[in-house]
């Protein structure tokens, strides 16, 4: 089925073109299909567009009713008419077959206007006029994403960050230091000063010890953790600084945990925990072990301390000294 669109009247006027609505001819006429598809008028309505408004009232080559001149007596009429015929004859024999799939006429007349779409063929469909392909718009640039800033990795204190004790300074004012902690000194005799304590995780070590039996002490020990040695959480560095110990004071395979309390604290207004333990043994006659606590503190500079004593299970005096000098401890300034 042809498509709808203007093709050269197939009624034979010359330079008009009629409108094709896809399924028959219309009776709208233009002397100028360029201006597209009629739009005031429905194909086949009957109702007047503008570009057809000259070819109402008259049909296929007829004069209409009342047409001025015409006199069926005179015989210049007569022979008018006649004219007329003849013409419309050579147009139904030239222009018909053309439009109709016949041989082509061999001359074209340049002055008559060109139809915007090919002539109509019952074969092939009239190609109408192409709309025009609309313009794309641009693909906006994407923008950019921002290269985040990566987060600083926390820096590590250095070894040197802990102040030191010299041996002949460890103890001032009758309080030992070491460690970024300081206890006071346990009044006895029988308490010396271990001014250098060599621990592998711990800076600035020293220490109180008291012999109990051969091969036997209680302990006060202060000491800065090494940063190499920094780990998780503070009760998590409690715990290592703990299975440490039972490895490193008593002989292999030779002391075992008993677990007691395990809590958060505050010491001089920092995070700290506290861990207190058993370690048990049966290689000493009268001796059954060691009542252990463990504290460590965190610093403001991110560097941490210990606090570790040990005192011989059952023995209440030593017990009550450790206690002393425990619950005195204070944070020193670095």
């Amino acid at each position: 089925m042809a498509q709808p669109g203007w093709y050269p009247d197939p009624g034979g006027q010359q330079g008009m073109f009629r409108y094709w609505d896809g399924s028959a001819w219309t009776h709208q006429l233009s002397p100028d299909p360029a201006s597209g598809a009629p739009g005031t008028e429905t194909p086949g309505t009957g109702t007047p567009g503008t570009a057809a408004r000259g070819a109402r009232g008259s049909g296929k080559g007829a004069p209409g009713k009342g047409m001025p001149g015409w006199d069926g007596r005179n015989p210049a009429t007569i022979w008018a008419l006649l004219a007329g015929v003849v013409v419309l004859a050579l147009i139904a024999v030239f222009a018909l077959p053309q439009l109709f799939g016949g041989t082509p006429s061999p001359t074209a007349n340049s002055s008559v206007p060109r139809p915007t779409v090919s002539a109509w063929d019952e074969t092939s469909a009239p190609t109408p006029s192409p709309t025009p392909t609309p313009s794309r718009t641009p693909t906006p640039s994407p923008t950019p994403t921002p290269t985040p800033t990566p987060t600083p990795t926390p820096t590590r204190p250095r070894e040197t960050s802990l102040p030191c004790p010299r041996y002949d300074t460890a103890v001032v004012a009758g309080r030992l230091y070491g460690g970024g902690l300081s206890v006071p000194v346990i009044r006895d005799s029988r308490w010396t000063v271990n001014a250098v304590r060599s621990i592998p995780w711990a800076v600035c070590a020293t220490g109180l010890q008291r012999q109990i039996a051969p091969m036997w002490v209680s302990e006060v020990i202060l000491a800065g953790i090494q940063p190499r040695s920094l780990t998780g959480s503070l009760r998590q560095q409690a715990e290592a600084i703990a299975e440490d110990s039972i490895e490193r004071f008593y002989p292999i395979s030779q002391g075992r945990m008993v677990p007691k309390t395990s809590k958060a604290i505050r010491l001089d207004g920092l995070d700290a925990w506290e861990l207190r333990y058993q370690v048990r043994v049966d290689y000493l006659d009268d001796i059954t072990g060691d009542d252990v606590n463990v504290v460590v503190v965190q610093h403001s500079d991110r560097s941490r301390s210990a606090l570790l004593t040990f005192v011989t299970i059952g023995d209440t005096g030593t017990g009550r000294q450790v206690a002393g000098s425990r619950n005195g401890v204070r944070v020193e300034k670095r």
